[in-house]
């Protein structure tokens, strides 16, 4: 079908570029269904994953909200392509809190089972726990065929004003689906790994 075939041939070239960047958009990025569309929720879901192995009870520590970068204290729900690409949001997906947030919870939640964790270091007494969210979003491989969940982050225990020890912890998880929950499936097992290092290695601290 031609299009305004008496254009000349720069707004064609035009045309046929904005094709090309909808067809990203549309395969990666999801675009919008129409003007006004509620983007759709997503979350890391509801309930702890089994613990690996029974870990003793740990005194009551702190888990202040979780720092984090700028992208990761929004809502937007962020996917590149490859290590190096350079970060996007999907149009039609967001998550229902900050990845910051979520994360924070699901690692409370964790560490709840094995005693008593409190959002604040109310009197400065308490252990703290505070974790640095670097890395929490869908990455795609080149050809678009594949793609990971992948979350960093490094955790830090601190008693009184000193730095007891700290974990840097790098996941990888494969998404089943190419697209937005998909991801957020491989990112929410990625999560469940992360808290899970994080009890065995508070284990060991506490238990010196």
């Amino acid at each position: 079908m031609q299009i305004l075939k008496n254009s000349g041939r720069g707004f064609r070239r035009a045309l046929a570029l904005s094709g090309v960047t909808l067809i990203v958009a549309l395969a990666l990025g999801g675009c919008t269904a129409g003007r006004g569309t509620m983007p759709t929720p997503l979350d890391l879901g509801a309930g702890v994953a089994t613990p690996r192995a029974q870990l003793p009870a740990h005194p009551p520590i702190a888990v202040p909200a979780a720092t984090a970068a700028a992208l990761l204290n929004e809502v937007r729900v962020i996917w590149r392509v490859g290590d190096q690409g350079q970060p996007q949001a999907y149009a039609t997906y967001q998550w229902v809190a900050p990845p910051a947030q979520l994360v924070t919870q699901r690692v409370i939640d964790r560490l709840a089972i094995q005693g008593a964790v409190l959002p604040q270091n109310v009197g400065g007494e308490l252990p703290q726990v505070r974790i640095n969210l670097q890395r929490f979003e869908q990455t795609f491989s080149p050809d678009g065929a594949t793609s990971q969940g992948r979350l960093t982050m490094q955790v830090v225990l601190v008693r009184g004003s000193k730095v007891s020890d700290q974990l840097l912890i790098d996941l990888s998880v494969p998404a089943a689906s190419q697209d937005a929950p998909g991801g957020a499936v491989a990112l929410r097992m990625a999560n469940e790994q992360a808290a899970e290092q994080i009890a065995q290695w508070l284990s060991k601290q506490f238990a010196h």
